[in-house]
């Protein structure tokens, strides 16, 4: 009975940590795909940057209200659509 306390209080506290370093700036979803987006645009990184903020603007501006991940992921597809 008390190993299984052990190993339940030990999977929280693995639980807390990997959600707190998500959280505070591990990683972060938005942070990937515009890498990879600027790996697929295979420019350099200032030029991959001003396309980037113009492609989100003109999504922004055709689908008001998504998130900044779901229009990163529609460039990504649609780059990868016409390719």
């Amino acid at each position: 009975m008390d190993t299984m306390l052990i190993i339940a209080v030990i999977i929280m506290a693995i639980t807390l940590i990997v959600y707190l370093w998500r959280r505070r700036g591990g990683v972060s979803k938005t942070k990937t795909l515009r890498s990879e987006y600027r790996r697929l645009l295979n420019m350099p990184r200032d030029e991959a940057d001003e396309t980037i903020g113009r492609h989100l603007e003109s999504l922004k501006n055709k689908y008001p209200g998504r998130s900044e991940e779901w229009y990163l992921e529609k460039m990504i597809y649609d780059l990868e659509r016409d390719r």
